[in-house]
């Protein structure tokens, strides 16, 4: 689950409570939210981390030209 999903999922349940369970705004987040989670699920992830996808060291890190992307 991502930290948006997360907290949006807080922010339902904090309007749960001020509102009620079978208000109609809240009872429309939760389907939102129900899509926004088999969307994401669907989704694939990242399986490279930040530090493997930029090579390099000193001032070329991350720069296209120059021997910092050479291939693997």
């Amino acid at each position: 689950m991502s930290r948006h999903l997360g907290n949006m999922k807080r922010l339902c349940m904090k309007l749960q409570l001020r509102y009620g369970a079978d208000d109609p705004l809240v009872l429309q987040l939760k389907r939102e939210l129900e899509l926004l989670a088999v969307t994401e699920a669907d989704q694939p992830k990242w399986s490279v981390t930040y530090p493997e996808f930029i090579k390099g060291t000193g001032s070329n890190r991350g720069h296209p030209s120059g021997s910092a992307m050479t291939p693997p």
